[in-house]
C-alpha cells in the first residue's frame, strides 16, 4: 500500500497530444492518473526525462511502449512494473514526466498525476 501520496497536474493544450511536464517527487513513483470529465484520446503513453527536463524519452515495458487505456472521470491505477522506471530523483537533474494522449485533444485537458511509494 502506498503512503505519503502527492499529486501534480499536467495540461494537454487544445489540439495537442503531449502534456506539460511535472517533476516526480524524490523517491516516489507514478502510481495513477486521474482523468477529467471530458477527454478525446482513449489511451495514454508516458515520456520521462532524467536530465532535468531537457530530453524526454518514451517509457517502454520490455520491447513495447507502455500504454494505458483511459476514459473520462477515472482514477486509473498504473502497472507498477512499468512505472517503476519513473522514479523521482533529486539534485541537479530531477526526473520529469509527460503524458501523451493517443489523439489530439478537442480542448485543453488537465490530468492529475498521483505519486507515492510503491509497496
Amino acid at each position: 500500500m502506498a503512503t505519503s501520496i502527492e499529486r501534480a497536474n499536467v495540461t494537454i493544450a487544445s489540439s495537442g497530444t503531449t502534456s506539460t511536464a511535472a517533476q516526480v517527487p524524490s523517491g516516489k513513483t507514478l502510481l495513477a492518473v486521474v482523468t477529467p470529465s471530458a477527454l478525446t484520446g482513449t489511451a495514454f503513453t508516458f515520456e520521462v526525462s532524467d536530465d532535468g527536463g531537457t530530453t524526454f524519452k518514451p517509457v517502454y515495458k520490455e520491447a513495447t511502449q507502455y500504454s494505458v487505456t483511459v476514459g473520462t472521470s477515472r482514477h486509473i491505477a498504473l502497472d507498477a512494473t512499468a512505472t517503476r522506471a519513473i522514479l523521482g530523483g533529486s539534485g541537479a537533474n530531477p526526473t520529469s514526466v509527460k503524458v501523451v494522449s493517443g489523439s489530439s485533444e478537442a480542448a485543453a485537458r488537465t490530468i492529475t498525476l498521483v505519486y507515492g511509494i510503491e509497496s
